[in-house]
């Protein structure tokens, strides 16, 4: 193995969290093909690719994947540990961490939802919910963008398609976040989180198993039907499948959009020309939720286990070696990108990896696009003299779902305007 000029990176420190940039921008001139420090601390190590060439050629590349026991022996690979049972099965089943054959499979049964289609059909119920939710907070004068509004806005979207109470959201809240504290790629977590993972599961699959019930009864229009009416078309989805993909899309199917609208507001408040631009040209909104995407991406990094051995800019990757794509560095490759550290709302060039590529293309990236373009329209025009209203940001522990913990924001209300 050829060593590295530069010391091995371990990304899930909070310092390269926090400023994962500058971090990137070393690695990607210096070690592009790095061999830094895993999650798993009982891996040797893990490699991390910076420059988009080769990003989207792990992405695009069969011989690199999700499932780990296709070419590890040692349980180390595991998203979850076997120990805790429920949390394990219900997480193995989800779409993400499944190829082909499996993922197929369920990717088509999903996609008959998630199509253009379904997204123009919801855009006015997404228009409501927003509208709905600055109703309740624009007299406030700060607001948390996170918990007030970048959070309630695509769970409830994802309520309503799934067909369950979007009332239930602070328990989904609380279950969300005891999965994604255990199941996302980040130095191995506490026996403690991954309890709390085991019981927000079970907590998960009651709820759902409830929902599934009374869909038998009482079949409606909306996500679960469709999934178990595929079940009994004989497509063969198992009932703990039709479980798994409903706390998928409710977990993971929402923690993108409230970074990708958290982050957008934090890069227009701190480019006040692009945020004028855009107030005084919402015409201008559908490329820049892309710019807004590929500027400060919402999921930094993807994992994949290699297949089989491989090149990789004279570095040799070995079959089972995880790779992680490092697709918010990629996105500032000033070898792909024009002054690639500039926000530029009117960037024509939209080939970014934002939403990764290949066959686990994000399933909800249309919705995530049209759930940020909507809601940031909406807060530019009801929200007047927007602004920070902290000056440190505390960022979220975890470099894959990457976005503010909090981020309190102010603004004028209409009541001072009437004053």
């Amino acid at each position: 193995m050829t060593i590295s000029k530069v010391e091995r990176l371990n990304p899930f420190l909070p310092e390269v969290i926090a400023e994962p940039y500058t971090v990137y921008r070393r690695y990607r001139e210096e070690d592009p093909v790095h061999w830094g420090i895993a999650a798993n601390p009982r891996l040797p190590g893990a490699w991390y690719l910076f420059r988009y060439e080769d990003v989207m050629q792990v992405l695009e590349s069969p011989k690199f994947g999700r499932e780990a026991s296709r070419v590890r022996d040692d349980g180390e690979g595991a998203p979850v540990p076997p120990a805790y049972r429920g949390f394990s099965s219900m997480v193995s089943n989800w779409m993400v961490f499944r190829d082909p054959p499996n993922h197929t499979r369920l990717r088509m049964l999903v996609n008959k939802v998630f199509s253009a289609k379904m997204v123009e059909n919801i855009r006015p119920a997404i228009l409501g919910i927003t509208d709905n939710l600055l109703d309740g907070v624009q007299n406030r004068q700060e607001i948390d963008l996170v918990e007030d509004f970048a959070f309630p806005l695509p769970v409830m979207v994802i309520a309503a398609l799934l067909g369950v109470d979007p009332e239930d959201r602070p328990l989904f809240r609380q279950w969300a976040l005891a999965l994604q504290h255990a199941s996302a790629s980040r130095l191995t977590p506490s026996p403690e989180l991954y309890e709390q993972a085991e019981q927000a599961t079970q907590g998960f699959i009651d709820y759902f198993q409830r929902a599934i019930a009374l869909r038998h009864a009482e079949p409606r229009q909306d996500l679960i039907t469709s999934l178990i009416k595929a079940q009994e078309e004989g497509d063969k989805l198992s009932d703990e499948e039709v479980l798994a993909t409903c706390i998928h899309l409710l977990t993971a199917g929402h923690e993108t959009t409230v970074n990708l609208i958290t982050k957008g507001v934090l890069a227009l408040l701190r480019h006040p020309q692009a945020l004028e631009l855009l107030r005084s040209h919402p015409e201008f909104m559908p490329g820049a939720v892309e710019e807004l995407i590929r500027y400060d991406n919402p999921v930094q990094m993807v994992t994949r286990w290699a297949y089989a051995d491989i090149e990789i800019n004279g570095k040799q990757i070995r079959r089972g070696d995880s790779v992680g794509l490092m697709l918010g560095s990629a996105n500032r490759d000033p070898a792909r990108f024009q002054n690639p550290d500039v926000l530029d709302i009117q960037r024509s060039d939209f080939k970014h990896c934002g939403f990764g590529s290949g066959i686990h293309f994000c399933l909800g990236s249309a919705l995530a696009r049209a759930e940020a373009a909507i809601a940031l329209n909406v807060l530019l025009n009801r929200l007047p003299e927007l602004r920070l209203a902290q000056e440190n940001i505390e960022w979220a522990n975890n470099i894959v779902f990457h976005g503010p913990k909090q981020m309190r924001v102010a603004f004028r209300s209409p009541s001072a305007n009437k004053a």
